[in-house]
């Protein structure tokens, strides 16, 4: 969290964007904000994301375990999801009992969306993209 917000705050309030995919963005952490520890996520062994990083290739979905929404602004909609793992696991790595997984919102905050929410939290970010993209942001 703190890697993303410090990001932001050294980039006009601008997360990660900009890279040929959300993994590649996330990647513009490395190495003054996020080590390959980090970036791998929950899932992805840490030695294939630092292989990836350390010969200066930009990460990939397979080198990356984040699912990161690119192009977010401090600025936007709290409730707005900037990152949680693909594997879907819980906020330490856990599967969960109520199946569900930890997700970091822009404002730093973070809740854990249980497996029988998760389909209408995808449904509201939908809905708030879509109002964000009809204000023009």
């Amino acid at each position: 969290m703190l890697a993303l917000h410090e990001y932001a705050k050294d980039h006009g309030g601008t997360y990660p964007t900009g890279g040929a995919s959300p993994e590649a963005s996330l990647g513009l952490l490395y190495p003054k904000y996020a080590d390959a520890s980090l970036l791998c996520g929950k899932m992805v062994p840490v030695e294939v994301t630092e292989a990836r990083l350390a010969s200066g290739k930009p990460l990939t979905p397979e080198t990356c375990g984040w699912h990161y929404v690119e192009g977010l602004t401090l600025l936007d909609d709290k409730r707005l999801a900037l990152l949680w793992d693909k594997a879907r696991l819980g906020h330490n790595g856990e599967r969960t009992s109520d199946g569900g997984t930890a997700v970091l919102f822009v404002d730093m905050g973070y809740e854990q969306v249980t497996e029988s929410e998760w389909e209408a939290f995808m449904a509201e970010q939908a809905a708030l993209h879509a109002a964000r993209k009809s204000k023009g942001e």
